[in-house]
């Protein structure tokens, strides 16, 4: 059995005590990070190998930033997106086996507050997604997790009305996001929470945590070739959302054969 752990840290610094606690509890085989915020000379490979984890990132100073932990030996493959290597938000490791080990922190795509109706950001977001999908095309096995920033269906948010026209939920994202959903690649996050209110994200603001007001933000993908038989389970690891000095997303997890 496999453990595999995706999260978005909103920081890797602030956060360090709790994904060390987690690493002890969980015993994952496999963890992506989001969000770690620190260039390569300030992640802490050390620490990581100290406790049993190889780590491979894409870093960036104070923003964004993406990591794979692995038991397993892995080499670093790739730390961007072809033509979108100004920012960390793609990190690829390949396993002894050939397994891609993929972590990814999807853009935005909100417009800057103090000019509304600039699209820029959108069209990065949407192209970026263009550019995963295709990506993922070329390579046969693969283990993909990540904040999405996408709200794919109106039950995976506490308020569909509130974000109707929020770039996480307007058309040409749902879109783009149900383009990538359409590779042979396995769903496990919606498979085995497809009737249920399911939430991987709660604001740090407006009480949003303790009135459970999250977001369905978070997956692991897993090519079909090889892992839909393999899938076992699949959940989100909300205690870790109210621990001390919470990241304002719950680990998410998915347990293979």
């Amino acid at each position: 059995m496999k453990k595999i752990i995706s999260w978005n840290v909103a920081s890797i610094r602030a956060r360090m005590d709790t994904l060390l606690m987690l690493l002890e509890k969980e015993k994952p085989d496999i963890v992506f990070l989001q969000e770690i915020k620190v260039e390569e000379d300030k992640f802490p490979f050390f620490e990581l190998k100290s406790v049993g984890y190889e780590s491979v990132i894409s870093g960036q100073k104070a923003w964004n930033g993406v990591a794979v932990l692995s038991k397993e030996p892995i080499t670093l493959k790739s730390v961007a997106l072809e033509g979108f290597e100004d920012q960390a938000r793609f990190v690829e490791a390949v396993q002894s086996d050939g397994t891609h080990l993929i972590s990814v922190y999807v853009p935005n795509g909100q417009a800057p507050a103090n000019d509304p109706t600039d699209t820029s950001r959108l069209e990065y977001k949407l192209k970026w997604l263009a550019a995963l999908k295709k990506y993922l095309q070329g390579i046969e096995k693969y283990i993909v997790g990540g904040d999405f920033n996408v709200i794919e269906q109106d039950k995976d948010v506490y308020n569909p009305a509130l974000f109707e026209n929020s770039v996480l939920m307007i058309p040409p994202v749902r879109q783009a996001f149900r383009e990538l959903l359409s590779l042979p690649m396995e769903n496990p996050m919606r498979e085995y929470h497809q009737n249920e209110e399911f939430y991987t994200f709660w604001d740090f603001q407006g009480g949003a945590w303790p009135r459970n007001h999250g977001i369905f933000l978070d997956y692991i993908f897993l090519s079909s070739d090889y892992f839909k038989e393999k899938i076992v389970c699949a959940d989100v690891l909300k205690e870790y959302r109210s621990c001390e000095k919470p990241s304002d997303h719950a680990p998410i997890v998915v347990q293979i054969k």
